[in-house]
């Protein structure tokens, strides 16, 4: 736009001398001419002071306003803008979120050397642009980041042993994230998430790492194979209790039938022994002898009181 204007005002200047020559005053074509540049001039000046009030901030971004090279503390929002021609000029600074990645050399509680990477998803806060700019510039997140994210990383992990930097990763991130988002705010960076990309430890530390795991596997399992076979033994032995429990109660069973079946013989033997009277056992007795019995000798002194039938010869 400068340039347009100061193209405008030589044509303007150029005319105006060109028709106050004396030659040209009494030529009508020069006059023509020198009227045509002169208007030229005009519309270039103010083509240029209409051109030079407006400005566009793109989506995503704000624009800081500098007048003669100070920062006016005016923040123009996304869109067309006005502004002062030729002594405003407007400073572009993106408010999307962005992401900032860095390594950070540490050692932990226990002195082992830990190697961290973060990634860390920024925006600038949009109403601290202005100052932003005035005191840290365009290249603000490398100059005020790198230095907090080393410092931050140094103190958190610093405060675990190695190992726990890997056991309790979400908390060490937490830590770091809330450290991280006190320091940037401060200086109008917003910090939207932290994530820890790698944990680096040196081969001595890792391999004490897998000969302790390798050593609690082989315990878990040992563990495994004592409770199994702990509870294999339970299961024979209430096997074994099972069987011998039904063999109880079997044999159980068996001297419960015979001495039933003993009590009602004893009990039949005596009922039939209530019943023989003499009387009876004479009966029987006679009632079993074969018809071709003609003689029968019965010993003294048997209680017997014998009716003997005739018996016909």
């Amino acid at each position: 736009m400068i340039a347009l204007l100061f193209i405008g005002i030589i044509a303007l200047i150029v005319g105006l001398v060109w028709r106050a020559t004396k030659e040209n005053r009494e030529d009508p074509k020069a006059r023509l001419e020198a009227n045509i540049i002169s208007i030229v001039g005009v519309v270039l000046i103010v083509a240029s002071l209409i051109f030079g009030s407006f400005t566009t901030v793109p989506a995503g971004n704000r624009g800081v306003v500098i007048r003669f090279g100070a920062v006016t503390g005016a923040i123009l929002d996304e869109g067309l803008q006005t502004k002062i021609p030729f002594l405003d000029s407007v400073v572009v600074m993106s408010v999307q979120t962005q992401k900032y990645e860095t390594a950070a050399a540490s050692a932990s509680l226990d002195l082992q050397d830990v190697n961290t990477t973060i990634a860390l998803n920024w925006r600038l806060e949009p109403g601290k642009a202005a100052e932003v700019y005035r005191t840290l510039g365009l290249d603000f997140i490398n100059r005020i980041a790198a230095p907090a994210v080393q410092e931050t990383i140094k103190q958190v992990t610093a405060r675990y042993n190695a190992e726990d930097l890997i056991l309790k990763r979400e908390q060490v991130k937490g830590e770091i994230q809330e450290n991280l988002s006190n320091r940037l705010l401060q200086r109008g960076i917003v910090t939207e998430t932290v994530s820890i990309t790698e944990f680096k430890f040196s081969t001595t530390f890792i391999a004490a790492i897998e000969s302790k795991v390798a050593a609690e596997q082989a315990v878990r399992e040992a563990t495994n194979k004592l409770q199994r076979v702990k509870v294999e033994a339970e299961q024979a032995e209430a096997q074994a209790k099972g069987e011998a429990s039904a063999r109880i109660a079997k044999a159980q069973g068996e001297a419960e039938y015979i001495r039933v079946v003993t009590g009602a013989q004893v009990a039949a033997n005596k009922a039939i022994a209530e019943s023989l009277t003499p009387q009876v056992l004479q009966y029987i007795l006679i009632d079993r002898l074969g018809e071709d019995i003609k003689v029968m000798v019965i010993p003294s002194g048997q209680g017997l009181d014998l009716v003997l039938p005739d018996i016909k010869p």
